[in-house]
């Protein structure tokens, strides 16, 4: 389910030499300059928390009032308020309306919520906005599309975009074609033999490719398996086109050169901006695949702009045992070479397992379907206690991703260790889709950080058959965590690697109805057809671990911030923070559950700059 699980540095070197060059290997002399000026307790010094002010109003007053609606502050002490102003890049008032009135001037622009709700800005806590800018620029397939659907898709693609260059794009369900042992190359094949193909599955963690790619990336026959995930092979021992997990899909997507830095930073602003349409101030990208200095490098340039309308995290991304010798001092030589106002880099995401849907996540006791397997860990038991000592060290976050029990049993053994070392890293586990009943007791007392997705806690019936319905019914157990046993809960899309296709599974709203009633909003099932099976409809057990509604904000505001260590600044509306917030058309505590994912984004406001507005429209 989780792009960035599945990909590494190592495909930096995708990009041309020549962009590469052009992207430098040496910090330049601003950098050098500011990073001499670095300790290393301060190795994650906030550059995302220094911001210069805007110009002050003149009169002094505020730039923005708001007033007339509900108000949701997200602080114990004072969880609403009937009024907030707003002044340069800060929240200077949260009170009532009476005091509020001092702080009106000749310009300053009042708001009149008119029953509706302002909220603090969102945080998408784990999500994939710069490889998803990459794929969806090319072929975008629809998940809820079946087999023949599918082909289809691709062979219209395909007429349409006559010329030379690979074909690229991402959104088959990993689930089609399972009666010939998935996908192959021969389909593809018959569509276009002359032009590479690299087709990502929806929850990213497989490919899918034609004859062409493999021989441009060498993988044949006599191509051995990676330690992690599987190039799979026919009767005979041929390559089928299908790949499993990033090592095995690596050396195709890096062969074939998919970025254009030229086209890359237009269309990563134009996605962004659809972010904050949707009410979000911040993002924590987890894992960008490749092309990392000249991404990153047009991410600051957007910043310098005044043109990033988001926060913007990333990460450095360990995959497999290889990578861990040098994953802790790369990511140290990101961080010090880059970083804005509004972006940081500073957390190492270590891939723990794979995902159901290809039978590479990690689990106690075998898959049913096929039976035997059980697909298996990406590090060893120590290396993950020893990424967590040298991130603690350095003073870096550390972002886990798990989907089998396995892989939760192991993060927590680790930070067990750790721990008793005397080391306290910081640690957010990602997805937590299955826990052991003994895992899910230790999480309530170890308490780390959770990062989930709301539209996760639906039934899906391939999942189910590949685990059984006992397991099934144990997934996505957040809520009793969060409201009984006090653990920080974040809530993210991972888009691209959701459901339904196109930006719906971006949806705030959507997701926090998931969340609390643990069946698909009919957006989403309308969206999916009959591609989650039989009974989807239907609450997904345990209906106690559902999310309140004030359980599920929380994880969309202040538990990102503080997963993101941006809680000083962002995540509440409180006097003193930046003023990110975001005003929806309707009052989300006033709508029944099963209409909140009918509420939508009218303004929102990063760092006290109106980002998106559509109250005109409206």
């Amino acid at each position: 389910m989780c792009i960035g699980c599945e990909l590494s540095q190592q495909l930096s070197s995708c990009f041309s030499q020549a962009v590469l060059a052009r992207a430098g290997s040496t910090t330049s002399r601003r950098r050098v300059l500011q990073v001499g000026a670095l300790m290393a307790a301060s190795a994650v010094a906030p550059s995302l928390l220094k911001a210069e002010a805007k110009a002050l109003p003149a009169d002094g007053k505020a730039d923005w009032l708001f007033e007339g609606g509900t108000i949701l502050t997200m602080e114990r002490d004072q969880p609403r308020a009937e009024a907030v102003a707003v002044r340069g890049n800060t929240i200077v008032y949260v009170g009532d309306r009476r005091g509020a009135q001092r702080w009106l001037g000749a310009n300053t622009q009042r708001v009149d919520l008119k029953g509706r709700i302002l909220l603090p800005g969102l945080i998408d806590s784990h999500v994939h906005p710069l490889m998803g800018t990459l794929f969806r620029s090319g072929l975008s397939l629809k998940i809820e599309s079946r087999e023949r659907e599918v082909l289809e898709s691709i062979d219209a693609y395909v007429k349409a975009n006559p010329g030379t260059g690979v074909f690229f794009g991402n959104g088959w369900d990993s689930n089609l074609f399972s009666a010939q042992g998935g996908p192959h190359r021969r389909d593809l094949d018959a569509i276009s033999s002359d032009r590479p193909i690299l087709l990502m599955s929806s929850d990213m963690h497989s490919a899918w490719v034609n004859s062409k790619a493999l021989e441009v990336a060498g993988i044949t026959s006599d191509t051995p398996n990676p330690p992690v995930g599987e190039i799979v092979r026919d009767k005979e021992g041929r390559p089928t086109g299908y790949l499993r997990e990033a090592p095995a899909m690596l050396p195709v997507i890096n062969a074939l050169n998919l970025l254009s830095p030229k086209t890359y930073g237009p269309l990563l602003q134009a996605l962004l901006q659809q972010f904050s349409a949707m009410g979000f101030t911040s993002l924590f990208d987890a894992a960008m695949p490749f092309g990392q200095l000249a991404v990153y490098e047009a991410i600051e340039e957007l910043d310098r702009r005044a043109a990033l309308p988001v926060r913007l995290q990333v990460t450095q991304t360990v995959t497999s045992e290889a990578d861990v010798p040098s994953a802790v001092s790369t990511l140290s030589q990101l961080h010090q070479r880059f970083g804005s106002e509004h972006f940081r880099v500073s957390t190492l995401k270590i891939v723990g397992d794979g995902v159901i849907e290809n039978r590479q996540a990690a689990l106690l006791k075998p898959y049913l379907q096929p039976p035997g397997s059980r697909g298996r860990l990406a590090i060893s038991d120590a290396s993950a206690v020893t990424l967590l000592k040298q991130c603690h060290k350095a003073g870096f976050d550390v972002h886990y991703h798990t989907i089998g029990d396995a892989s939760l049993r192991q993060i927590l053994d680790a930070l067990t260790t750790a721990r008793q070392q005397g080391v306290a890293p910081k640690v957010t586990l990602a997805h937590v889709q299955l826990a052991d009943d003994a895992d899910q007791a230790r999480l309530a007392r170890l308490k780390p950080l959770i990062s989930s997705t709301g539209i996760w806690c639906i039934r899906f019936q391939a999942t189910e058959q590949a685990i059984g319905t006992d397991r099934y019914n144990k997934m996505f157990r957040f809520g009793r965590l969060q409201r009984d046993h006090g653990l920080n809960v974040a809530l993210g899309s991972d888009w691209p690697a959701t459901y339904a296709s196109g930006t719906l599974g971006i949806e705030p709203m959507l997701n926090v109805q998931a969340a609390i009633l643990r069946q698909p909003p009919p957006p989403l099932l309308a969206a999916m057809k009959d591609a989650l099976g039989p009974g989807a409809s239907e609450p997904l057990p345990p209906m106690e671990d559902a999310f309140t509604l004030d359980g599920a904000l929380e994880a969309y505001t202040l538990a990102g911030a503080r997963q993101l260590g941006i809680d000083a600044i962002a995540g509440s509306i409180k006097e003193g923070k930046r003023a990110d917030l975001c005003v929806f058309d309707q009052d989300i505590t006033a709508l029944p559950t099963d209409r909140l994912y009918s509420a939508r984004c009218l303004l929102t406001l990063m760092d006290g700059v109106a980002r998106h507005d559509a109250r005109t429209a409206a």
